[in-house]
């Protein structure tokens, strides 16, 4: 007999527990125990397989991957010993939200403007602009050790003689951080100005090298045939902060 014991609810990982006997009752030891899901590529299992004890008990770690909604799934065990094959299902549900706020900054460039070429493509026609740019982002940004959810900005506003493109109200998906030199955001923003309109999906990110020199890219898109994409160097604002939510600024 093969029974296993899993959780209701998995939130991020936790371990699930079970027990192989032959069908007198004795336990079985040194048994693998296989462990699968439907659907699949929503968790992964630790020992896989298991390995049965003395008394005919095992257990594994199941990982819920990160950024995964609340979803039901069905664990399969299987095993196989003393010519018999064993299987066994639980159905449970899992979920592992992506962290917030894993990091925080306040990113700009100095004097609000640089220089910077953009690639445009409007309707499938793709030209490029020369003119100044200005990029700025606070995300769960407090000069206290900690992080804020609620401070959630970013804009970006390019002006080349009569064109103006702005992505304004920027509100976050997601924000990474790698020690106090990369920042990325990405999230929605809304486009003004006389080329484009509506919502776009934008990313920034930003490295800063020697000289407090940033090399920022920035890429827009609106799914529609509209898109917006330029690297350029700047010198970075002199409020730029980039930590962990730990961190006093």
């Amino acid at each position: 007999m093969l029974t296993i014991n899993v959780p209701e609810l998995i939130t991020c990982d936790a371990v699930i527990t079970g027990n192989l006997s032959c069908p007198v009752g004795t336990p079985v030891e040194g048994a693998e125990v296989f462990f699968s899901d439907f659907p699949e590529d929503v968790v992964f299992y630790d020992p896989n397989p298991a390995i049965s004890d003395a008394n005919g008990d095992f257990s594994t770690t199941v990982t819920v991957l990160p950024g995964t909604p609340l979803t039901a799934i069905d664990v399969t065990a299987t095993a196989e010993a003393l010519g018999i094959f064993f299987e066994t299902h639980a159905g449970t549900q899992v979920e592992c939200p992506e962290e917030v706020c894993p990091c925080k900054f306040r990113i700009g460039i100095q004097r609000n403007r640089a220089p910077a070429v953009v690639k445009i493509t409007d309707n499938g026609s793709s030209s490029k602009l020369k003119g100044n740019i200005n990029v700025s982002a606070v995300q769960c940004f407090t000069a206290s050790p900690m992080c804020n959810p609620e401070v959630d900005n970013f804009n970006v506003t390019f002006r080349s003689r009569g064109t103006t493109i702005n992505f304004i109200q920027g509100r976050r998906i997601e924000i990474d951080c790698i020690t106090d030199k990369f920042a990325m955001v990405r999230g929605t923003a809304l486009a003004t100005g006389n080329l484009f309109t509506g919502l776009f999906e934008v990313k920034i990110e930003v490295t800063i090298g020697p000289g407090n020199i940033g090399t920022w890219t920035i890429m827009a898109n609106d799914n529609m045939g509209h898109t917006f994409s330029t690297t350029f160097t700047a010198r970075m604002s002199p409020i730029t902060s980039i930590g962990e939510c730990g961190v006093q600024f």
